[in-house]
């Protein structure tokens, strides 16, 4: 006698929401900015420092071993090129944001041969 093996299928899909306003949970945010930050992995430690001494960049997203090639030496993780870069997305106040360009500009003067790109857009949390 065969098992019947089939299994009650479930539906994940969220109930529609009639608009955000009739969602407890929406919070409008504000005014978000969005940084990159692109760097050499030698530099992760300095930044990280230096966000935890500005109390900024308390939430970000880091992405580990990043590769390509900018305006100074290529990271490509390879024989030739065996640097990585490492790459942080921060989104965040208007305040939090220059006091992380301050951050980016103080680490380019102190480190003038190392790569550093920063990139700022606005930003829209849903």
């Amino acid at each position: 006698m065969a098992k019947d093996t089939k299994k009650e299928r479930v539906d994940f899909t969220p109930a529609p929401l009639k608009s955000k306003k009739d969602d407890e949970r929406y919070a409008p945010a504000g005014s978000v900015f969005r940084m990159e930050i692109i760097c050499t992995q030698a530099l992760e430690e300095d930044f990280r420092q230096e966000f935890d001494e500005q109390k900024v960049a308390a939430r970000y997203t880091k992405l580990a071993a990043v590769m390509g090639a900018g305006y100074s030496n290529p990271c490509l993780g390879d024989a030739i090129w065996p640097q990585l870069n490492v790459m942080f997305i921060i989104y965040c106040s208007e305040e939090d944001c220059a006091k992380i360009k301050d951050i980016v500009w103080k680490l380019r003067d102190t480190y003038r041969t190392e790569g550093i790109a920063c990139f700022v857009s606005k930003a829209e949390e849903v």
